[in-house]
């Protein structure tokens, strides 16, 4: 073929492309089944690698110590000292219905108190998978109890050997987990949905239930701390949450070999509480169960009796509407027992997939959900955090999802709306465009699905959501104790 001829097919190709480009929009079209094509835009092809990452230089000045970094609270005896009590201006302050910052001083007050009183606190941070693994929640536990006091992991599931900062869990393979993400909505709030949106319970592992019939079986639960001196891997109480509706259940308290306690779970259809102290933390702690049937438990406890704890409860796959789920008077009554005065709600990152146009569905749902937390227990103080950045590649780049604001605003909306604070995260790590420089910073943030923080990262969100709130505690105490 002569070079006139192949230089005119070449042509020919490349117009056609080019066609197709202008006539078929940027995005995936289906072939065949799980096989995609896209034709890039003109614009993308002679503009390519345009697509700016936001800068996150401020972002990463929050690496240094938490002393350098972060808001320390204001105390009684500094309040005369002027220094001392000015309020310090951070990354991005918490926003509240009406700019009125009072819809959090119901939880400032029992901040408050709770250094003179030494009552226990519980503040519980809700999320979806960016929380797993303690991320996040770890920091602001560690935080809060140093400058407040408390120790231990706080509510933990059972028979889950998760990864967590503090302690290594184990279990008998003989649980199993029932949780409200498998539930059909028709049974909403009728099934024993604890707050940690689950609830366990021990089986014989044998399918013929003749067989089992009169026989007792076991299962057993272990927590071993790491050792590290931090106040998270430390506890003096252990409570166990539980509803049994079978035969009486012994269970028995062990640190390593030597057993610490005896009791016995006896049949009750309402919730019950074991209680257990200890005068230093178990190094080994282990909990052996042996009935012919289970009991419902609800989350195992390990915390102190006074300070703070911060409850670490990630609902992988939820969307933040699945509150109504839980049983509404177990809830109340849980949150009663261990004196909820906090309720943290972090999701987001699971509705962004979906990537419509529209989201007033889901700003009239979490508004709903937040009525009925407010609804159940009155005094509650609740915090939004906003949805992350995530971002989806688009030819050589990666670029923000086209809904997380829409999402975003759809979630501060139903907030501010129902009379809680909002805290956007998305403006906090950049803004547009902003995962990317998570994920590619020198030393990575985020991990390569760029939808989750690793946790480096965590820990610089958990600072910054944490100086944002400390900031507006030390304004209300300026305010209300001179």
């Amino acid at each position: 073929m002569k070079p006139i001829r192949i230089f005119l097919l070449l042509l020919i190709v490349f117009l056609f492309f080019c066609l197709i480009s202008v006539f078929l929009t940027d995005r995936d079209h289906q072939v065949f089944k799980g096989i995609n094509i896209r034709f890039p835009s003109i614009k993308k092809i002679f503009q390519s690698g345009n697509t700016k990452y936001a800068d996150i230089t401020s972002v990463l000045s929050q690496k240094r110590s938490d002393t350098d970094s972060v808001v320390s609270i204001v105390r009684n005896d500094s309040l005369k000292k002027s220094d001392s009590i000015r309020i310090k201006l951070v990354s991005q302050p918490l926003d509240y219905p009406g700019n009125d910052k009072s819809v959090l001083y119901p939880f400032f007050r029992e901040l408050s108190e709770s250094l003179a009183t030494r009552a226990g606190i519980h503040i519980m941070h809700y999320g979806d998978s960016q929380l797993e693994g303690d991320r996040i929640t770890d920091y602001l536990r560690s935080r809060f109890q140093a400058e407040f006091g408390g120790s231990g992991p706080g509510m933990l599931p059972l028979s889950e050997e998760t990864y967590r900062l503090a302690l290594l869990a184990s279990a008998s393979g003989n649980w199993q987990k029932h949780n409200l993400m498998g539930t059909k909505y028709k049974d909403q709030g009728t099934r024993p949905y604890g707050p940690m949106g689950s609830y366990f319970n021990f089986s014989s592992g044998q399918q013929d239930s003749i067989a089992t019939k009169g026989k007792l079986f076991e299962a057993w639960i272990a927590f071993k701390g790491k050792e590290t001196g931090r106040k998270g891997d430390l506890y003096q109480r252990c409570r166990l949450f539980y509803e049994n509706d079978q035969q009486a259940v012994k269970v028995s308290f062990f640190n390593g070999d030597l057993k610490l306690r005896s009791d016995t779970l006896f049949p009750s259809h309402s919730l019950k509480e074991c209680d257990l102290s200890f005068t230093e933390t178990p190094s080994n702690l282990t909990i052996r169960f042996s009935g012919s049937g289970s009991p419902d438990f609800y989350g195992i406890c390990l915390d102190s009796p006074t300070g703070i704890s911060v409850d670490n409860i990630p609902i992988r796959g939820s969307a933040g509407l699945e509150f109504t789920r839980m049983n509404p008077a177990l809830l109340t009554e849980i949150y009663r027992l261990l004196n909820v005065k906090l309720l943290i709600l972090q999701f987001g990152v699971n509705v962004v997939p979906g990537d419509l146009d529209d989201y007033t569905f889901y700003e009239n749902a979490l508004y709903s959900q937040i009525c009925q937390l407010k609804k159940l227990n009155p005094g509650l103080s609740i915090i939004v955090i906003g949805v992350s950045d995530a971002s989806k590649k688009n030819g050589d780049t990666y670029e923000s999802y086209g809904c997380v604001e829409k999402i975003l605003n759809a979630q501060k909306s139903a907030a501010l709306k129902s009379g809680c604070a909002f805290w956007n995260l998305y403006a906090a790590m950049g803004g547009k465009n902003s995962m990317p420089s998570w994920v590619f910073a020198k030393e990575p943030l985020a991990t390569t699905d760029f939808l989750h923080f690793n946790y480096s990262g965590a820990r610089i969100v958990g600072k910054m959501f944490y100086s944002a709130l400390i900031n507006d505690y030390n304004e209300y105490i300026r305010k209300n104790q001179q």
